[in-house]
């Protein structure tokens, strides 16, 4: 059995974040990744922006650096826009994606530092002793095999690695409803100089749910995004509640939003002037979730803290994008981070009761609200840089690092700004 210092699921912002920011820490380290490319929603649901990088106060300040500033530089090699663009309809700072140079981009990153590359693999089972994780049972396209780690990171966005350990999970539902799931749209054959008539787009959309089985309650005509390096719009529109974590369920959004997502662009093709020829490019390989299970941490990051921009003694990232709730499916609403724009998350909302496991990007601890913020793929990228260290340094220590500890790493790589 093949054995690493830091074995990191899910190769999403936050895995990538982890396994280098692990790598940089001295430590073997194996990323394990069910699809056959890195990015996580920016890839697999065509989520094409990264959000949390910026404040989106009025200053602006860059909140994200290590890794995940990294990250950008790569893609800035690879002649992309890196720098944050205004949303017109939020307001907030977001920096736009080609998906396909992201993947190119990720994959050199994680390769540079001598990451153990594992994709097309899947998480089958935990071994444990006593109260540690020990080994990993994966399927991938051809065979089954066993991993032994000293430490773990749990980056799989839902929660897989620790709830296979044993790890009380809970979710942020609130009767019985969660964060809503979206199906981005990517449009294509339309005018180079298209402008969006927003007006004519929410007639277009009135007219759909006139006629449609499956409507769509969002009411502002979505987000419109000219995809970077092409002709192509993105456009956010579709977004489908869920009521329990069930993969039934999850099934019936994907056809639904498909169908959806189908039926109103005809209805754009027949309506709005410039979209005469429009057709769907794609709709990414999975829809988009935004909240599973939720693994307990030793801390959950409240509202309260993030109202006032609370520094945490030990924090170790930082927590800049609005608390974004997506409860009620097509209508989303955002809580300001307070103080000087940004809050601290701590480590105690990584860690476990699992003395070698640790928790990154959506997986961590933190209430309905705070969760809004700290979701998303910029923070991501920093919680897991985090996790990724703390992880290294139990494997060269077989004891839990103290919070000072892994700020100082996290200084040394950059990573706190």
């Amino acid at each position: 059995m093949e054995s690493f210092d830091v074995i990191v699921c899910g190769g999403g912002a936050a895995g990538v974040g982890a396994a280098v920011g692990a790598a940089q820490s001295g430590a073997r380290v194996a990323l394990l990744e069910r699809y056959g490319f890195l990015g996580g929603a920016a890839t697999n649901a065509q989520v094409l922006s990264y959000c949390g990088f910026y404040q989106c106060d009025s200053r602006g300040d860059r909140a994200i650096g290590g890794v995940g500033y990294q990250a950008l530089l790569e893609l800035a090699k690879l002649r992309e826009n890196i720098q944050p663009q205004h949303s017109e309809l939020t307001g907030n700072r977001i920096i736009l994606l080609d998906p396909e140079k992201l993947k190119y981009a990720l994959d050199q990153l994680v390769l540079s530092h001598r990451v153990e590359l594992l994709l097309h693999t899947t998480l089958v089972q935990v071994k444990k002793q006593d109260s540690h994780l020990q080994a990993i049972d994966l399927v991938d396209l051809f065979q089954q095999k066993s991993l032994s780690g000293t430490a773990f990171v749990d980056a799989t966005g839902n929660g897989q690695l620790a709830r296979f350990a044993g790890l009380p999970c809970r979710v942020n539902q609130q009767e019985k409803h969660f964060q809503s799931m979206s199906l981005p749209i990517r449009l294509g054959g339309l005018p180079k100089d298209l402008t969006i008539d927003r007006e004519a787009i929410k007639a277009a959309v009135a007219v759909y749910n006139q006629q449609a089985v499956y409507t769509i309650p969002r009411q502002d005509g979505g987000v419109f995004m000219r995809v970077p390096n092409s002709n192509d719009w993105l456009w956010m529109i579709v977004d489908l509640g869920l009521s329990d974590i069930r993969e039934d369920l999850v099934t019936k959004a994907e056809w639904m939003g498909r169908k959806i997502a189908n039926d109103c662009v005809a209805v754009l093709r027949s309506e709005v002037t410039g979209f005469e020829h429009c057709h769907i490019v794609n709709t990414g390989p999975q829809i988009g979730i935004r909240e599973a299970w939720r693994p307990v941490a030793q801390y959950a990051l409240k509202r309260e803290d993030l109202e006032i921009g609370r520094k945490f003694d030990s924090g170790i990232a930082r927590a800049a994008w609005p608390m974004e709730d997506h409860s009620k499916p097509g209508k989303p609403s955002y809580l300001p981070i307070g103080g000087s724009g940004y809050g601290l998350i701590p480590l105690e909302a990584l860690s476990t009761k699992i003395p070698n496991l640790w928790l990154a990007g959506r997986t961590i601890g933190a209430d309905a609200d705070a969760y809004g913020s700290i979701r998303v793929m910029g923070t991501s990228f920093a919680t897991g840089q985090a996790a990724g260290v703390a992880a290294a340094l139990f494997a060269q220590q077989h004891e839990c690092p103290q919070s000072y500890q892994v700020i100082a790493k996290l200084k040394a790589q950059e990573a706190l700004l």
